[in-house]
């Protein structure tokens, strides 16, 4: 077994404000991303240690903690073991825009630590999030980089394009390192807003690109700017592995990676607040979580305790590691389950399933509760219609009304019995009733945006 390796790499500074002495911290951690297969025990004896690490730096050098915790009644040595964790307070996003309008521009939950990047999110659900990294912090979201691409075959003879967006959105910058860890060329293109798709395939093509980072839905596209440009996405590239995160991929949406271009197509699951948290191993059989570098909970969204395994539940996330803006028992707002059982790799981390959608995501429409991704399995069953898809929600008078927009790949005369099957197939699995409106497929990627997007945005919502 791997053991976990630490490392000084400078320290975590303070100073006191009476004395003006400057304290030194202890010892940094640095993940080992090779570290794969401890063992439960040791695992479990390391992130109590880092726990109680964690809690006492965030009282002592960031006030936004401090603040919420001493408010609750609750102080860091009051956490005797991880199963202690529960008595943490949470934290939600609320409270952390509450911190930047108090505490302009940046909030009070940075630190007072030596800070050499800013990241932020994308602004998705509000004003973006700065998110500060100390040096140690960025080093390690990297090596956690590493070690999902590792899990994913990429190593030292592959030529890696990076078609993820280089903006204040993380994944950009923490893939193209991740991918230099693991010895591996990188080709940083950056998304379609800045590389036009066009230009991504032919660089692709004439490089010999063996892997491709970026979007699930943006791998689609590639794939029908290829078909445009007379290429064969299977014959003339040689993209074997494909890996995606910053939005879901549904298992509809893997499959037509897959099968259009010959390759593996993997999940990942990440946000600027967290780094890099989680990796699908070579079986595709879940998300395994980095859990030298994090504590996971799956809580229900209303009473905030845990969820049995296999139970959906809003996610909380803890980076063990994190110095500047780190997360304690975050309510990050997407919906998950841990998946019980041993992955057939071999590897310890537990496991959990992919972001079924986001609490805000969630949409009621006549008393149904749905995410967008649960249209996708009967938009995507009859292979008749295109992988860009835009709900649309209205009211009129007291009544409630659901237009699914869809690009049509199938025959003209086939059309309306399509859209009517389509929508039969919509009630069946949602229990809603749903009008199928075909777009034409230029007409709905500009409404998309898919060329410029960083996540994709499924739901129009014009009921308010």
């Amino acid at each position: 077994m791997h053991s976990i390796k630490y490392a000084r790499i400078g320290s975590c500074i303070s100073k006191n404000k009476q004395s003006g002495v400057i304290d030194m911290e202890e010892e940094h951690v640095r993940i080992d991303w090779t570290s794969e297969k401890m063992s439960r025990d040791d695992i479990l004896k390391f992130q109590q240690k880092r726990l109680k690490a964690l809690l006492n730096r965030a009282w002592e050098h960031v006030p936004f903690y401090r603040r919420i915790w001493k408010e609750h009644g609750f102080s860091p040595d009051q956490v005797k073991s991880v199963e202690d964790i529960i008595k943490v307070p949470f934290i939600t996003k609320k409270d952390i825009a509450d911190s930047m309008v108090q505490f302009p521009p940046f909030g009070d939950y940075q630190g007072d630590f030596p800070v050499i990047r800013v990241q932020a999110s994308t602004g998705s659900t509000g004003k973006p999030k700065p998110i500060f990294h100390t040096r140690n912090d960025w080093e390690n979201i990297t090596s956690l980089w590493a070690r999902r691409l590792s899990a994913q075959g990429i190593g030292s003879k592959d030529i890696v394009q990076i078609a993820f967006a280089y903006t204040l959105f993380i994944v950009g910058f923490t893939s193209t390192e991740g991918v230099m860890k693991t010895g591996a060329m990188v080709v940083p293109t950056g998304s379609g807003a800045v590389t036009p798709s066009e230009r991504q395939l032919q660089t692709a093509h004439d490089w010999g690109v063996t892997a491709f980072g970026c979007t699930g839905s943006y791998m689609l596209r590639l794939a029908d700017v290829a078909k445009k440009m007379g290429f064969d996405t299977k014959r003339d590239f040689k993209v074997r592995v494909s890996f995606h995160t910053a939005e879901p991929l549904t298992e509809e949406m893997r499959t037509d990676i897959e099968k259009i271009w010959g390759c593996r197509a993997y999940n990942n699951y990440g946000s600027v607040e967290t780094g890099a948290p989680t990796f699908e191993c070579e079986h595709q059989d879940g998300l395994h979580i980095s859990e030298d570098a994090y504590i996971f909970e799956i809580i229900d969204p209303v009473s905030g305790k845990p969820v049995a395994d296999g139970e959906e539940g809003e996610l909380v996330a803890t980076t063990l590691f994190k110095e500047a803006a780190p997360l304690i028992r975050y309510r990050i707002g997407d919906i998950a389950a841990f998946i019980p059982g041993e992955c057939g790799c071999g590897r310890t981390f537990r496991r959990m399933s992919s972001i079924r959608g986001r609490v805000d995501d969630m949409i009621k429409v006549k008393g149904v509760a749905v995410y967008p991704t649960d249209f996708e399995p009967s938009i995507k069953q009859s292979g008749l219609f295109g992988s860009e898809y835009l709900i649309k929600l209205w009211k009129e008078g007291q009544r409630e009304l659901v237009k699914v927009l869809v690009d049509f790949h199938g025959e003209e005369g086939d059309l309306k019995s399509s859209c009517e099957a389509l929508s039969a197939d919509l009630h069946k699995a949602l229990g809603l009733r749903c009008e199928v409106e075909v777009l034409p497929r230029d007409q709905i990627e500009k409404l998309l945006d898919t060329e410029k997007r960083t996540k994709y945005k499924r739901i129009l919502d014009l009921r308010k």
